[in-house]
């Protein structure tokens, strides 16, 4: 059994790539077989179907025939076959077949890629068609390559360019259509509930993305950061200078940053107080600029283009924390992102959040897991020194690992948190909110206690399995009879039993 394809030219030429989601071989058997084996699809050819030729082109070609578009794997292959012979191969089959679908994508790619140009005259015939499988992939609106006959529907630009593919999984969410359930929510109740669950929801979604970095932030930092989300939606666009604005907003004013950081960054725990372990190295600080431009241009061409708002979000938030722009804040931009993108593409009514951290947080192992699809292949490629300070540095070219990244996982993951907050957490918040309403109005006919007081007694029934215990009657409702207690401790089973039921 021997490779072809992707994985032939990862083996032939020793690139360092991250691990394919799908890879080919061919075996001496009598059937097709697939399989998966560690997350990824296996295919085995039969050797007596297989007629596919052994040269380099012949691999590239039946890749993006089977396989996708790799664009990680096609750069590394780009920067490490010697120039002459890969233009070569590559002229001689553009020349041999000029109309070929596969050839064209393969031509354009090499030269987007590169910034270099074969010797070979522009395409004059064959139909445009498209660098992405729309039926395979989430892809842009295109634009004419004429050079090609081919539709550059790639996300991004040469800079950053994320892929996602359409799983059976992701079809499924998009069948869900959980926008249209959320606005259907936000219609059954009225506007004083609303603004009130709303009020709330900002609150928890910013302790809940502190609390997912270890964070107890002070009550002037909470609110800083509510202030910033509930700004973000009212951005049309995101440009360095905001991303900055947004940075010091998020971080303590010590540590806020003027640029993009300048030094080598990564996650890491201590061990002991003389190790520690090293979770995620982020790219080189000279590939943060022209990838944070690239992210920017990502971000306006998915909008432009209608990409699924959770699709984008997922792109766009976990591009920004793999690249990790900053010296600090990046987690929580990261998490923010999800709301900004959801927002502006218009799949969150209007004026609302959806607390997507807080189920982050609740399922902080799927979180983690997320993070570590792309963090722990990447550590097993980065070769880097630590120093006895802290302090660590990249050895080897890391850009690719970064730029190009498929995003699928995280956007699966993204649409399980999210459809678990539009039925779950968001529908829980707002019945909670009526629920402590009609309360405080059923307490109000028993006995008008100021608002302080009413909530407090809510609170403390809601603590002590429906009941009021003697020892806090006599501290802060002495006044009370017992008969008005009775009924007061009635009005809060009943109404927040209905809430968990």
């Amino acid at each position: 059994m021997y490779p072809i394809g992707y994985a032939r030219l990862i083996s032939e030429f020793s690139l360092e790539v991250m691990p394919l989601h799908r890879v080919t071989y061919v075996a001496p058997s009598a059937q097709r077989r697939e399989r998966v084996e560690s997350g990824r699809e296996v295919v085995v050819l039969p050797a007596s179907r297989h007629r596919g030729g052994d040269g380099l082109v012949d691999h590239l070609e039946f890749a993006l025939k089977h396989e996708g578009v790799n664009l990680e794997v096609l750069a590394a292959l780009f920067r490490g076959v010697d120039e002459a012979r890969i233009e070569g191969e590559l002229g001689a089959a553009v020349r041999d077949r000029p109309t070929g679908r596969y050839t064209r994508i393969l031509w354009f790619l090499y030269e987007w890629i590169t910034g270099r140009v074969l010797a070979v005259p522009d395409a004059a015939t064959g139909n445009y068609v498209p660098v992405l499988d729309p039926e395979a992939y989430f892809a842009a609106k295109g634009r004419k390559s004429r050079r090609h006959h081919v539709l550059d529907n790639l996300l991004g630009t040469r800079d950053y360019s994320p892929v996602v593919r359409r799983t059976p999984e992701l079809r499924r969410f998009q069948s869900m259509d959980l926008a249209g359930e959320a606005a259907s929510l936000v219609r059954q109740f009225d506007e004083d509930a609303l603004r009130r669950a709303v009020s709330s929801l900002y609150t928890k979604e910013t302790r809940a993305s502190f609390d997912i970095e270890g964070e107890h932030p002070s009550t002037g930092r909470t609110e800083r950061f509510v202030s910033l989300l509930r700004a973000l939606p009212g951005m049309a666009s995101i440009d360095r200078a905001r991303l900055i604005d947004i940075q010091n907003q998020t971080v303590d004013p010590r540590f806020a940053d003027r640029d993009y950081r300048l030094e080598q960054v990564y996650v890491g725990e201590p061990i002991d107080m003389t190790r520690q372990q090293i979770h995620y190295v982020a790219p080189r600080p000279e590939d943060v600029a022209p990838m944070m431009e690239g992210w920017r241009a990502l971000l306006e061409a998915m909008r432009e283009s209608g990409i699924d708002p959770v699709v984008s979000a997922a792109v766009a938030s976990f591009g920004f924390v793999f690249i990790h722009p900053f010296s600090d804040g990046n987690g929580r931009i990261h998490r923010a992102l999800v709301h900004y993108v959801l927002s502006v593409n218009g799949f969150s009514p209007q004026g609302v959040i959806f607390p997507v951290s807080a189920v982050m947080l609740a399922r902080r192992n799927e979180y983690d897991a997320c993070l570590e699809s792309f963090s722990v292949p990447l550590l097993e490629r980065v070769d880097y020194d630590e120093s006895e300070d802290g302090t660590i540095a990249v050895r080897n070219d890391t850009a690719g690992f970064y730029r190009y990244f498929d995003a699928t996982l995280m956007a699966e993951a993204l649409y399980r948190w999210v459809e678990e907050t539009v039925r779950k957490e968001f529908r829980h918040e707002l019945e909670v909110v009526v629920a402590m309403r009609d309360v405080r109005e059923g307490l109000r006919r028993i006995v008008d206690l100021p608002d302080r007081q009413a909530n407090l007694f809510i609170r403390l029934v809601a603590q002590n399995r429906g009941q009021l215990s003697a020892a806090r009657r006599r501290k802060h409702f002495s006044a009370l009879t017992d008969e008005e207690v009775r009924r007061m401790e009635q009005v809060v089973r009943e109404r927040l039993a209905a809430v968990a039921g």
